[in-house]
């Protein structure tokens, strides 16, 4: 089955063989399995988000040249279609989140090998892609300001804006000018909102939702605890980014079984299927498929339906994702 990723970070979906090669350059003692997996893998429940955020900067602390990017780009890239057979697929990361260890690498220089990467492989296989810049809740409203000027510049090639981080220390309301900035300029909106398992979190969906213009919300299973979000989220007809291992890695939900995916989608919201974190999280979206087959009781029907909207709701130029969606893999 052709399938669509909406929401997967650049960075913790590299490959690991990659992963490990800049960590012992690096000079970090990860050559061991055991060693590897202790510095950057994530195989089980941390205990809460705050925790998988930080171990997402060993990661981030092991890429340090721009060039690299273009590599980590591209193999990413690979490995979702060789994999997956994923055809349209969405690649966020913030900027500011990779060079603040890094002061002395450049940002237009980065993307510009992020953007190689992504071209390199839709070149080479039928696959459309589409960058997200992401801000982050941690950082005051100026520096985010600057990297919303940074992602509506059309020589950069983002197609929409995200907010991301600590949602539980960190309200969104402050950004709100930002993202109607963004969605004037006409970038696509999608918001990480209703993720972490903490009463009344789903608020945070309706602001992003009513006050941030949002088309999507990253992740928003909590929305299942509140009847009056689901209604809203179906009255605006906004998708849910669902990502069953990580919400299950981060606490988010107690098991893949007690996901309220299937719940989601029964109550008429538009349900998409994501990694979020592949690499160190250890998954694909073709296993996440396996996931909610065997765990939930997920059929055809609803995979098919669940990747139809997802197709329909992603950023990506309608004629850019019908192209790769037909297109045919020559060796």
């Amino acid at each position: 089955m052709p399938k669509v990723e909406l929401h997967c970070h650049l960075e913790l979906a590299i490959r690991q063989s990659t992963l490990r090669e800049f960590g012992l350059k690096g000079g970090l003692n990860v050559g061991t399995p055991d060693a590897f997996s202790n510095a950057f893998l994530i195989h089980e429940p941390m205990g809460e988000l705050k925790s998988v955020l930080h171990k997402f900067l060993n990661t981030r602390d092991v890429i340090t040249e721009e060039e690299w990017m273009e590599r980590v780009a591209f193999e990413v890239c690979e490995d979702m279609y060789i994999g997956s057979n994923v055809r349209i697929l969405e690649l966020r990361y913030a900027p500011s989140f990779l060079l603040d260890h890094h002061t002395h690498m450049d940002p237009n220089r980065l993307q510009e090998a992020i953007v190689r990467g992504v071209e390199r492989a839709e070149r080479t296989y039928p696959i459309a892609v589409g960058l997200i810049c992401i801000l982050q809740r941690t950082k005051s409203v100026a520096e985010n300001a600057r990297w919303v000027d940074f992602a509506l510049n059309p020589d950069k090639g983002f197609i929409a804006l995200d907010l991301a981080d600590n949602e539980v220390d960190f309200d969104p309301e402050p950004f709100i000018p930002l993202f109607k900035e963004a969605k004037n300029g006409g970038l696509g909106i999608t918001v990480h909102a209703g993720e972490p398992n903490v009463p009344g979190i789903s608020r945070n969906i309706r602001t992003a939702i009513e006050q941030m213009g949002a088309d999507r919300i990253g992740h928003g299973l909590q929305a299942i605890k509140d009847s009056t979000i689901i209604d809203l989220i179906i009255e605006r007809d906004v998708a849910l980014e669902l990502c069953p291992t990580s919400n299950w890695l981060t606490g988010a939900c107690s098991s893949i079984g007690s996901h309220p995916f299937k719940a989601l989608f029964d109550a008429g919201v538009k349900t998409t299927i994501n990694t979020d974190d592949p690499g160190i999280m250890c998954t694909t979206l073709l296993n996440e498929y396996e996931l909610l087959a065997r765990e939930c009781g997920i059929d055809l029907a609803c995979f098919e339906a669940c990747n139809a909207w997802a197709f329909d709701v992603s950023f990506i130029p309608q004629q850019k994702k019908e192209d790769a969606w037909n297109r045919r893999f020559q060796k």
